[in-house]
């Protein structure tokens, strides 16, 4: 598996907003991107502007794949908007052990 772990540091006021289009993000990618296996969004009580975004896919083409898509290039043209900062607190790359590993 391919994935990243990232937090990122949503402006005031936006979090509705950049919750609203990450609902959008998560439903093409479980609608059209099988190779996508986790898009997940965390929030921590503690962190109420944060939100920590999980994902895993089956390989990096399937990474690439799911860049290429309509909602994560929207998010790039959005994003400082968005978005005061982020963080890569796991960087992208290669898991070495999974349950989901057969």
């Amino acid at each position: 598996m391919y994935g990243a772990l990232v937090r990122m540091v949503v402006k005031p006021g936006k979090r509705a907003e950049f919750l609203e289009f990450s609902r959008w993000n998560v439903q093409v990618a479980r609608e059209f991107e099988p190779g996508t296996l986790r898009l997940d969004l965390w929030e921590v009580e503690a962190e109420p502007d944060v939100v920590y975004v999980y994902e895993t896919y089956t390989d990096e083409a399937a990474f690439r794949r799911h860049i290429e898509n309509g909602p994560v290039r929207k998010f790039g043209e959005i994003m400082n908007d968005l978005v005061e900062g982020w963080t890569m607190v796991i960087p992208f790359g290669h898991s070495v052990l999974s349950n989901q590993d057969e």
